[in-house]
């Protein structure tokens, strides 16, 4: 077993969790319920750090597993069929109904995947049928405990699907570079390869009942 499979092998859902915490968990455990071909629906990614030999660093998405060990959410095979999601600063707070705080989060559902392992041919470019199909999820009936997901946006084009990670070099000087987009191999978003950004407002009142 690789490292990455003992890795993902030790990701567990949080134990009662709270606002986004438990919203993310109820879409994620939609997505795997409702589209059979995903492999691993991941929650929400952190911005790592990566040093090279040559002084440049590169931000990347990863997810906390534990004992401090992470797994990268770039394009590769080691994972199949996945998504995560990158939560945005700020989180609004609104004082709603009898005094609850509704909370408001923007954010994005990042989806990567090999459209031959799921349509079973390699003819034709499927994006319009795994937005469909991503879309009628994250719009079913009763997805979350409490609380509404607004899909605002989709990307497709490969250097906005991981907007702000990887594929833009971050210099020492801490400037973006969205130019150069080498360091991901572009191999990966090339059929039969795919991703999708599915940015996303999520709106959370919980009420305590006394």
């Amino acid at each position: 077993m690789s490292k990455v499979e003992r890795l993902v092998d030790g990701i567990v859902s949080k134990p009662n969790p709270v606002l986004l915490d438990l919203v993310l968990q109820n879409i994620q455990e939609t997505l795997l319920e409702k589209l059979p071909w995903l492999d691993y629906a991941f929650g929400r990614a952190y911005k790592n750090v990566k040093y090279e030999n040559d002084g440049r660093k590169y931000i990347y998405p990863a997810i906390y597993v534990k004992d401090s060990e992470y797994i990268d959410m770039t394009p590769n095979d080691n994972l199949g069929n996945f998504t995560w999601f990158d939560i945005y600063d700020p989180q609004l707070v609104e004082l709603g109904t009898r005094g609850a705080p509704v909370f408001s989060y923007e954010g994005a559902l990042v989806l990567w995947c090999n459209q031959q392992k799921i349509f079973g041919n390699a003819d034709f470019v499927y994006l319009e049928e795994l937005k469909q199909q991503v879309l009628e999820v994250l719009q079913s009936p009763g997805i979350l405990s409490y609380g509404k997901v607004l899909p605002l946006r989709v990307y497709d084009r490969f250097e906005n699907i991981y907007k702000g990670y990887t594929i833009e070099k971050v210099y020492n000087a801490f400037l973006y570079s969205g130019e150069d987009i080498q360091y991901i191999d572009k191999m990966f978003f090339m059929h039969p390869y795919a991703g999708l950004r599915f940015e996303l407002n999520l709106k959370i009142q919980k009420i305590n009942v006394c």
